[in-house]
């Protein structure tokens, strides 16, 4: 363990949303794209240690497909660097080993043993889905990116969807973290192609219409995290978790969708979530976002991962934003932006800048564990929500 975080490179004068910006096109992408891509064998690392060493683990299709989306949103942001020839670094990796001519998506392959496992999930089809609407956007073929989405998609539906709504896995219980993004990529190919395909708008609906129904308690208004095959919290320790993180992750893609579908309960439920993450899910003496709840929304685990933090962010941004909001809540909102983004910043290190730690231990320091690429998603979704002047934005 390391007593605490260095303070992050010196703020300039500017607003700590651009001050964030700045961290992340001038020191973590600079860094991510000398350090953690594997430019001989394909794909990018799993994780760099505090020394800039590659971990060097399977490569997953949902960490290529992230490392893709932080490339790409880092150019939107003003990023100089070689984003183009990274996201289609990412491409070739992603289409050559990762999928299969049927659409399947391959979890991970062994880049020296050649080793794949194939086995299904959920998450894996939906960040590939995610990383294509995101190449699509403004580095990539869009028309090409639509196509190959169409494939993953259908695959995923002809395989996998669940009779009750979202989607099955391979055994129990259900999850509803993957139905989240896959949320979180309908939404994106619905924001990018609009009424061209409406399909994804119809995709996008489906998912919202099972958090609403299935997946939030009508009681407490909070989401579980694990269910049976119909769609009902575990019965066991499992059922009864409730993860701040993902209060507000959700609370910010309902939020989304109900702009995008004219839905007032989605926008209410949304708003309720991001309340019983703030409510009950912060750590006053710390300012971070803890790791677990119980069911009564008690504390359950004082831990807390970095990326609780950056969707904390993302929440209240959305309620400073949404037009069905009051302008009263979402001054409001606005004014819990400062500490969600104080709660994020000791996370970001010094020493090297752009990079950051994990987990924050229940005492305040640090777990010195390596740094997970996959945890620039978080950041970088943060960021580039921050960059947003509206949500369902579609700048390009």
């Amino acid at each position: 363990m390391i007593a605490s975080a260095a303070p992050p490179m010196a703020k300039t004068d500017r607003s700590e949303e651009r001050w964030l910006t700045q961290w992340l096109i001038e020191a973590a992408l600079p860094l991510w794209s000398r350090h953690g891509v594997d430019r001989v064998s394909g794909g990018f690392y799993e994780k760099l240690d505090f020394s800039l060493k590659p971990i060097d683990e399977p490569r997953r299709a949902r960490l290529v497909s992230r490392q893709i989306y932080c490339f790409a949103v880092g150019h939107e942001l003003g990023w100089t660097g070689p984003a183009k020839e990274l996201v289609d670094h990412g491409l070739d990796f992603l289409t050559t080993h990762l999928l299969r001519d049927d659409g399947t998506v391959i979890q991970s392959i062994g880049v020296q043993s050649g080793e794949i496992d194939d086995r299904y999930d959920p998450l894996d089809y939906a960040f590939v889905l995610f990383a294509l609407a995101s190449a699509g956007r403004r580095l990539a073929d869009r028309e090409r990116m639509h196509g190959l989405a169409i494939h993953v998609r259908q695959r995923l539906f002809e395989g996998w969807a669940h009779p009750l709504g979202g989607f099955a896995e391979t055994r129990l219980p259900l999850r509803s973290n993957p139905q989240m993004h896959l949320f979180e990529a309908f939404l994106a190919w619905d924001e990018l192609v609009g009424g061209a395909d409406s399909s994804w708008r119809r995709a996008a609906d489906a998912i919202g219409e099972l958090a609403l129904n299935r997946l939030i308690d009508p009681v407490s208004g909070a989401l579980a995290e694990f269910f049976d095959a119909d769609w009902r919290p575990t019965a066991d320790s499992m059922g009864i978790l409730v993860e701040p993180g993902h209060q507000f992750e959700w609370s910010w893609l309902l939020a989304r969708w109900s702009i995008a579908s004219g839905r007032d309960d989605a926008f209410k439920a949304a708003r309720l979530l991001a309340e019983i993450g703030e409510r009950h899910g912060i750590d006053t003496d710390r300012g971070v976002a803890v790791d677990a709840l119980h069911h009564t929304l008690g504390i359950r685990d004082h831990q807390a991962k970095l990326w609780p933090q950056t969707e904390r962010i993302k929440a209240w941004h959305a309620m400073s934003v949404h037009p069905l909001n009051s302008p009263v809540e979402r001054r409001k909102a606005a004014l819990l932006l400062p500490a969600a983004i104080a709660g994020l910043t000791p996370y970001l290190t010094d020493d090297p800048t752009g990079l950051w730690h994990e987990i924050m231990l229940a005492d305040g320091s640090f777990a010195k564990h390596p740094i997970k690429a996959s945890s620039l998603y978080h950041l970088t979704c943060a960021i580039h929500t921050l960059n947003s002047t509206a949500l369902a934005e579609n700048p390009w």
